[in-house]
């Protein structure tokens, strides 16, 4: 019952953008609390945002590979010798459902990197005061057409190297992690 109603929640919220959602989130709480109380907490709050905006994809991952890894013989061979299912749990399934949510989990950093650059771009990220390669990035397209054309790209390009390399390390992860590539 636990698991169709969660389920259904992250069906639900999966059909709504991510960004979509940690910008409502941060709106509720900017509507919530007084602005210098929300400006000491403002990394928080788009953390708890993106955080939440991304729990379904990883819920999703854990449960098919769980659903998966206990239908197999060895977990079924641990069932007949008696051993509990917490021992099972934690011996026998978790290490195997451990390498698609690390996979999921870098490929998701690159996308978290990128809402925060995002929601600080649009202005309600951290504050201005607080550093971030979106914030840079606003700042600098005021100057774009003026000749000074760096103070955008520069924070661009160290954006798309920072979820690139993530994005490669996820990948490597992937086949480092793929028993059927061993």
């Amino acid at each position: 019952m636990v698991d169709a109603v969660l389920m259904r929640i992250a069906d639900i919220q999966l059909t709504f953008p991510s960004i979509l959602v940690a910008l409502l989130v941060d709106g509720v709480v900017r509507a919530a609390l007084p602005r210098e109380v929300h400006d000491q907490i403002a990394l928080f709050v788009v953390i708890f945002a993106i955080g939440i905006s991304e729990w379904p994809k990883f819920a999703r991952t854990v449960r098919g590979s769980t659903l998966v890894e206990r239908n197999k013989e060895y977990v079924l061979a641990a069932r007949v010798i008696g051993l509990s299912r917490l021992r099972i749990m934690a011996t026998h399934v978790l290490p195997n459902v451990l390498g698609p949510v690390l996979v999921v989990a870098t490929l998701n950093l690159s996308l978290a990197i990128l809402a925060e650059a995002t929601l600080s771009f649009l202005g309600v990220g951290v504050p201005p005061t607080e550093p971030s390669l979106g914030t840079l990035i606003r700042i600098g397209n005021d100057f774009l057409f003026s000749g000074e054309w760096w103070i955008t790209i520069f924070p661009g390009l160290a954006l798309v190297m920072m979820v690139l390399s993530v994005n490669l390390l996820g990948d490597w992860l992937r086949d480092a992690l793929n028993p059927k590539l061993r």
